[in-house]
């Protein structure tokens, strides 16, 4: 289960703590704004162990990332580490939207990316990565994804209300462990 735009306009906290008691087995990958972050939120955040901080984007801006470079990707990367070096190294672009040389900058920086199924066209096969909406041969997975605020019926208070609790026995994995967890990289 995923969650975008995390930062401190988006703190969504309080309906994570909702879901966390309805299921004590919760975990959480939240893809957090770099540049919208604060020490408070990150402290916050980082002090449970059930939530994992991805990077999205770098301002969340619309269409950012279709003009970086891949050195450009890179050094974001890097510079996000550098505001908060817990940050799983796992990058999703605001909207699913990048390039090759994303791709490419993701790949050179040791993170994983986190894309759309409509990607996969433009997606190296040797980058590992967690595709929505793919399904792959044997993959039990069920993925879950929204936004930590209010949007288009898929925000914290819609998972709340909508979303099943999974049935007993189930797994919550974090984006990264799942990234860890594919048996090849490519489709």
């Amino acid at each position: 289960m995923d969650f975008d735009d995390a930062c401190d306009d988006n703190d969504g906290l309080r309906g994570l703590m909702r879901l966390k008691l309805r299921d004590p087995g919760f975990r959480v990958t939240l893809f957090a704004i770099p540049t919208r972050l604060s020490d408070k939120l990150l402290k916050q955040y980082s002090d449970l162990e059930w939530i994992e901080l991805a990077v999205h984007g770098w301002r969340h801006s619309r269409h950012e990332c279709l003009g970086w470079t891949a050195e450009e990707t890179k050094d974001k990367m890097e510079r996000a580490l550098s505001i908060y070096p817990g940050f799983a190294r796992v990058f999703k672009a605001p909207n699913w939207e990048l390039d090759l040389e994303v791709y490419k900058g993701v790949r050179s920086s040791g993170f994983a990316i986190a894309d759309h199924i409509r990607n996969i066209e433009v997606r190296p096969p040797d980058i590992k990565h967690y595709t929505y909406n793919e399904r792959l041969r044997g993959d039990s997975l069920t993925r879950l994804h929204g936004h930590v605020q209010a949007y288009n019926g898929t925000g914290l208070t819609e998972a709340f209300e909508k979303w099943e609790a999974p049935s007993v026995g189930s797994t919550y994995k974090f984006v990264s462990e799942v990234v860890q967890a594919r048996p090849r990289l490519g489709n």
